[in-house]
């Protein structure tokens, strides 16, 4: 009797069990056997919505009233090194003359053997003296012809010290030369 309860009993259990998993399984023919490993089956990840946030509001910036800049002064750049001696160019003359500096002229011509002799020694003489309120220029005797005549300049292998607010006003202060010079005696002309 007891093999006629247990019947009833497993087919019961067998309803259960399908109720449970949705109706009786079906496998697939190439399904693996009991004893055979399950293949994995890769899954591509679901896709995350993306929430976008708003931009956040600035407030406007406040209105100041705006401040009046003074502009400041730029130095301004010249063409001309204070304390040196340099080439003569009408532009740097006046922009010394402007700034209110001593300028010493060496009226200069290569060809003289004096004014070839001198040149170290007026070179050196400024270099040792640094004075940054006298600017040095070697004039070419032979084309600044109209300079040599403002200043009553002669000959070449003479210098002189000018003063004044442009070249039109500058005037002849002090001359050195003409003739063989040493150092001593051009730093003493640029210190007097």
């Amino acid at each position: 009797m007891m093999k006629f309860l247990s019947l009833p009993l497993a087919i019961s259990s067998l309803l259960v069990l399908s109720a449970c998993n949705g109706g009786v399984s079906q496998q697939p023919q190439d399904a693996p056997g009991r004893n055979e490993p399950v293949p994995q089956v890769a899954r591509e990840p679901e896709p995350v919505p993306v929430v976008q946030q708003e931009p956040e509001q600035t407030p406007p910036p406040t209105q100041q009233p705006e401040t009046v800049r003074q502009a400041e002064p730029t130095p301004t750049q010249r063409s001309y090194k204070a304390g040196a001696i340099q080439t003569y160019s009408p532009t740097t003359y006046a922009e010394a003359l402007a700034d209110g500096k001593t300028v010493i002229i060496d009226f200069h011509a290569g060809w003289c053997p004096t004014c070839v002799k001198n040149a170290p020694g007026i070179k050196a003489a400024f270099e040792n003296t640094g004075n940054t309120n006298v600017v040095g220029f070697i004039a070419d005797y032979d084309k600044e012809v109209e300079l040599e005549n403002q200043f009553g300049v002669s000959e070449q292998s003479t210098l002189i010290k000018v003063r004044g607010n442009d070249p039109q006003s500058a005037q002849k202060i002090d001359t050195l030369g003409p003739g063989p010079l040493t150092q001593e005696q051009v730093e003493t002309f640029i210190q007097s």
